[in-house]
């Protein structure tokens, strides 16, 4: 938000992003044939913090952080309710940071 204050005030655009934060199983690391390697991250917490970023627009929130880091932390955080994510069986909790 400051910087984005900073960049206004000369004429510049506003800096937008989303991003979220989980935690959970995942596997990383080299995958595919020796002619087509690619690294990548798979696994069930992978999927599930894409649609949690898939949410920030939507919801009008920059930081987005699920209900497994939130059970984590002893930082203040805005609760924004249960969410259905696709291919999540369970509905998310989500949270975010009081200033976005």
């Amino acid at each position: 938000a400051q910087l984005n204050q900073v960049r206004a005030g000369q004429g510049m655009p506003e800096l937008q992003f989303g991003m979220a934060l989980h935690i959970g199983d995942m596997v990383w690391g080299n995958v595919g044939t020796a002619d087509r390697l690619d690294f990548t991250a798979i696994g069930p917490a992978v999927n599930l913090v894409s649609r949690l970023e898939g949410l920030c627009r939507p919801l009008g929130r920059s930081v987005l952080i699920s209900g497994a880091v939130a059970a984590e932390t002893t930082t203040p955080l805005v609760p924004l309710g249960e969410h259905q994510l696709r291919g999540i069986v369970r509905p998310c909790a989500v949270f975010s940071l009081p200033h976005g």
